[in-house]
């Protein structure tokens, strides 16, 4: 069975997240989504970009960052929660083994 696959237009994510045009140029220009196509008017975003789009509005209207800057947060933000997900990881890797030290 093959995965369906859908894609957002420029116009379809302006109106989905309720943005400019110009703000989602920027945002693409700093590197925080990478949609498909060499141009505005060819781009396609995958569906998943809408919520990192608005996650990126919101820091950049709440804390009032440059583009640049919310890219950067962004990024923060990723490498903190891969962080967690690995100490997680590690922590019960460790209580496994000393239960079966204990055990």
């Amino acid at each position: 069975m093959s995965e369906i696959t859908y894609y957002l237009t420029l116009t379809e994510l302006t109106q989905s997240v309720r943005v400019s045009t110009d703000t989602i140029v920027s945002i693409v220009d700093c590197g925080i989504v990478e949609p498909r196509g060499d141009q505005p008017q060819q781009w396609l975003f995958e569906p998943q970009m809408v919520q990192l789009v608005q996650r990126a509005c919101r820091l950049q209207r709440d804390l009032e960052l440059d583009w640049p800057a919310v890219a950067l947060a962004l990024d923060l933000i990723e490498d903190l929660q891969r962080l967690r997900e690995e100490n997680q990881r590690l922590r019960r890797q460790l209580a496994c083994m000393m239960d079966m030290e204990g055990g």
